[in-house]
């Protein structure tokens, strides 16, 4: 009889600890970059809610599979409602909502920006391990690896040496500490904007813009609009005297960690096979 009371301690710690072990099962996240991680790691039905982002192709590299999973806008009474086991948003947004959800003890985990290949592989890796979808990241990470490889080898030959800058809204570059920037060394190219002083996203002048007369330009597509966004900037007169290799590259494939970083990687390879 005396080890009665332990049978029942290990009849409640038991299930407790499978418990614990068991992954998240009703996961939200209120941030287009972990909706998209979560949308390549974890089943659909351990997904309770993603941000209103993540089925507008305009901010999303998956919107179609985002499509049926309710939506949220990263408020916090809305969450608590949907009573998650994890909530994933950025160290850089939502913090107010995520500050009231922890105050509430719900688990809340915050993935910031990735400024190198690695740390793209490194967040891949982070939200598996949130998840428990480690052997899917592994797979993924070693298939994006070998596509930007792949792609490297035939870019630097082409490259080396030469210069580059990417342009977004309004003329604003991507200095060091990017991943525009890591994207640019990686295949032997020089980043201007860098090379100016810049950390980060930043303005880059017009003056500095033509006295670095950069080899290539990289920037967003053209689309409806325009009339705010980086082109009108790119038409100037003085500009086209320079007559630089033009690249388009949606910046999403670099606002977010993920696989279509090797998309951009094979998007340049494409632009550069064809004769401009």
């Amino acid at each position: 009889m005396k080890s009665l009371p332990f049978l029942l301690l290990a009849l409640v710690l038991v299930p407790f600890a499978q418990a614990q072990s068991r992954p998240p099962q009703r996961i939200v996240s209120m941030n287009v970059c972990t909706d998209q991680l979560l949308l390549l790691l974890v089943e659909r039905s351990r997904l309770a809610s993603l941000s209103r982002f993540a089925a507008d192709a305009a901010w999303s590299s998956m919107p179609a599979e985002a499509i049926g999973i309710t939506p949220n806008r990263g408020q916090a009474d809305e969450i608590v409602a949907l009573q998650p086991d994890l909530v994933l948003t950025s160290a850089f947004s939502g913090t107010f909502a995520a500050r009231v959800l922890e105050r509430l003890h719900l688990r809340v985990e915050r993935l910031g920006f990735a400024a190198t290949r690695e740390e793209v592989f490194g967040q891949i890796a982070q939200v598996a391990d949130w998840t428990g979808e480690e052997a899917s990241a592994r797979q993924l990470i070693a298939t994006t690896r070998a596509r930007i490889e792949a792609s490297v080898q035939q870019l630097r030959p082409q490259l080396a040496g030469k210069s580059a800058v990417f342009l977004s809204s309004n003329g604003i570059a991507f200095g060091s500490s990017t991943l525009q920037d890591d994207f640019l060394h990686s295949v032997g190219l020089r980043n201007i904007a860098a090379e100016a002083g810049i950390s980060g996203p930043a303005p880059l002048s017009l003056e500095l813009l033509l006295q670095a007369a950069p080899d290539f330009i990289i920037s967003e597509p053209r689309g409806t609009l325009d009339a705010q966004m980086a082109h009108p900037y790119l038409q100037h007169a003085a500009l086209m005297h320079l007559n630089p290799r033009r690249l388009s590259l949606p910046d999403r494939w670099f606002d977010c960690a993920g696989p279509w970083l090797a998309d951009a990687y094979s998007s340049v390879v494409s632009q550069l096979s064809v004769t401009p």
